[in-house]
């Protein structure tokens, strides 16, 4: 089975589907006499928006018959013969069919029903780079923080905080600690935006309200606004009085298509994770994010608002 990944949202999944036997044997061919067109499956150019497409065979099997990975990236604006990588993507896009959810708890059937994924994925292909784009992450030294005493996930990325002020708020910021997120692949894939900004791995890929019975469907700031304020994110316009840690956190929209959040660090800037993809502190154009409102967020272009993650929220 050869299965593609296209690599575009934050917050929801990524779209996958399956692709049947010739149409797998075709496009593994083609890589295979275009080597130069493929990229390493987790190395993408660290953007908001379109990264590529991801092909995966299981357990390396079909791919294997043409020396090719189990899984790499195509159309990622990285590899040596971009052009050849757009044009096979082009092809594999029109083969999407019915995509199923990626990763995450969400049911199948009509998971991405409100989108015109084929549209969407060719008019971001179309205005993606052909250049690599190359990241300034500061990477903290490797390995996972076990969870603090009395959480209900799986882990957070500190064990210690900083408390700091916005305005007469109080919150408590950790240091950037990107590798308690990229270290492992599992934790990396099943974790993304909202995960990291509320400094929850539940390696459920976590959706706004979901926990709560509000998750939001509709691509809005006042719908995933209201999908975290029920899982108990406090807009900053109120200080949380109590129950540390209480994490600052921003959220940004693609409107009608994805939300994205963001974190403050300790270090003075702000850290976030584009869905599957690595935890980072620099925004589109290569910069690191001390403002998010001004940070390069590609189609992100609405700005919804601060909001304090209190101890107490729940997420799912």
């Amino acid at each position: 089975m050869v299965r593609v990944t296209l690599d575009i949202f934050s917050g929801r999944p990524n779209p996958s589907w399956v692709l049947n036997e010739r149409e797998a044997r075709e496009v593994l061919r083609q890589v295979a006499a275009h080597r130069e067109a493929a990229t390493p499956a987790d190395q993408d150019r660290g953007v908001l928006g379109f990264r590529g497409l991801i092909i995966e065979s299981d357990e390396g099997s079909v791919a294997a018959g043409h020396d090719l990975p189990a899984s790499f990236r195509i159309a990622s604006g990285q590899s040596g013969n971009e052009g050849k990588g757009l044009e096979l993507a082009e092809r594999l896009i029109s083969t999407m069919g019915r995509p199923f959810p990626a990763t995450g708890a969400s049911a199948h059937q009509g998971a991405f029903a409100d989108l015109d994924l084929r549209t969407l994925a060719l008019g971001e292909l179309q205005s993606a780079p052909s250049s690599p784009v190359g990241g300034v992450s500061t990477l903290a030294e490797p390995g996972e923080v076990t969870a603090m005493a009395g959480a209900t996930v799986l882990g957070t990325d500190a064990s210690s905080w900083t408390t700091l002020t916005v305005g007469s708020c109080s919150y408590e910021a950790s240091a950037f600690n990107p590798n308690f997120w990229n270290a492992k692949r599992t934790t990396m894939r099943n974790n993304n935006c909202y995960n990291y900004a509320s400094n929850r791995r539940t390696d459920t890929f976590a959706q706004p309200g979901r926990a709560t019975g509000a998750q939001a469907t509709t691509m809005a700031c006042s719908n995933v606004d209201a999908g975290a304020v029920s899982d108990g994110a406090v807009q900053a316009s109120t200080c949380v009085g109590s129950g540390s840690p209480r994490h600052y956190m921003a959220l940004v929209i693609w409107p009608n298509t994805d939300y994205h959040w963001y974190r403050h660090h300790s270090d003075g800037f702000w850290g976030h994770k584009p869905g599957q993809t690595a935890a980072r502190n620099y925004d589109n154009s290569n910069n690191v994010i001390y403002d998010p409102q001004t940070a390069n967020r590609g189609g992100y272009t609405s700005f919804c608002g601060y909001y304090f993650g209190p101890s107490g929220m729940q997420i799912l």
